[in-house]
């Protein structure tokens, strides 16, 4: 099986030993044989270690899964392989390329094909941790996404598809609470470091970053400010749960050149929020995103424009400033 597999055998006696991923039948003579969805376990095994994956994050994420879930991943690999190469599923993510190639974080040939399939992966590596509440490794993985993706990709692709996913988990009763927080608190922590890591480069008047009154989800927020942070753009971070007449407040105090608002929530078609941007007198672009908000929103009359960001890469684009642009 190891030569099989190109797996040293000690490490397919310890994966065995230690994590359970191993041959489950027994024959008569009590001699142990793989069956194929053993063999497809330790593939995808090999390939999540490969990725950096920690052994017993990645053995979890894969005896949480069903066979038809395992295929799937493998299947995902199938034809990246030359004929007569390997057993048919392609090299797996992480693994040594050809010579020349780049290493890990590089533009690697072969990369943007197998982003998605390796974002998945992650995203069921970062799960298998919040079932662990293995804080260790799930900071590895955060690192791990951030130094192969600018911090925009990380949360489209992986980030944000984790969160739903373990909120999905706890909704239906198989995570605890505890597991959703330590998620989304070690995020938190690696974004803020992200930022922490740029505040040399920011400069200029501040982007203001808020979330809508009653709207405790802010992740979002904090995934903004750090890649802008990576370009320069310098933010005001206000939160979650701001009242509208304290937002006002801070953007005559501020008097910045754009403010990000921010609602998963549904806001209501007519608050007071638009009737107090009415005292704004200075160019003021105003940039929502989320799903809260309703269709048909008007700028209040005065030098204020609204503009709505349909995703995160829109959000971004609408706050860098464009080249040449004066930013205060």
């Amino acid at each position: 099986m190891s030569e099989r597999l190109a797996i040293a055998a000690p490490t397919l006696r310890s994966w065995d030993r230690r994590h359970g991923i191993g041959p489950s039948l027994r024959t008569r003579g009590n001699h142990r044989r793989y069956t194929e969805l053993d063999i497809r376990r330790v593939l995808l095994m090999s390939r999540l270690t490969a990725q950096g994956v920690p052994a017993q994050s990645a053995a979890d994420s894969v005896l949480a899964m069903d066979s038809g879930a395992i295929a799937e991943r493998l299947d995902g690999d199938r034809g990246s392989a030359a004929p007569g190469e390997g057993d048919g599923l392609g090299r797996l993510p992480g693994e040594p390329g050809e010579p020349g190639e780049p290493g890990v974080g590089g533009a690697r040939a072969g990369e943007v094909e197998g982003s998605e399939q390796d974002a998945t992966d992650l995203v069921e590596a970062i799960v298998g941790a919040a079932r662990a509440l293995d804080p260790r490794t799930m900071a590895l993985l955060y690192r791990q996404v951030m130094r192969r993706r600018d911090v925009g990709r990380a949360w489209v692709e992986v980030f944000a598809p984790a969160l739903r996913r373990v909120g999905d988990l706890w909704e239906e009763g198989r995570l605890g609470v505890q597991s959703e927080h330590l998620t989304s608190e070690l995020l938190q922590s690696e974004l803020r470091a992200v930022v922490r890591a740029n505040r040399l480069r920011v400069a200029g008047l501040p982007v203001v970053l808020a979330s809508a009154d009653d709207e405790q989800h802010h992740l979002p927020l904090l995934a903004l400010e750090a890649e802008l942070a990576c370009h320069g753009v310098a933010s005001l971070f206000l939160g979650p749960r701001v009242p509208s007449d304290a937002l006002v407040s801070a953007l005559r105090e501020s008097q910045p050149r754009a403010v990000f608002l921010w609602a998963s929530l549904a806001r209501p078609q007519a608050e007071p929020f638009w009737r107090d941007l009415e005292i704004i007198d200075w160019p003021l672009e105003v940039v929502i995103g989320g799903p809260g908000w309703p269709d048909g929103i008007a700028a209040p009359e005065g030098p204020v424009t609204v503009t709505r960001a349909a995703d995160f890469g829109a959000a971004v684009t609408a706050l860098v400033p464009r080249p040449g642009a004066s930013v205060g």
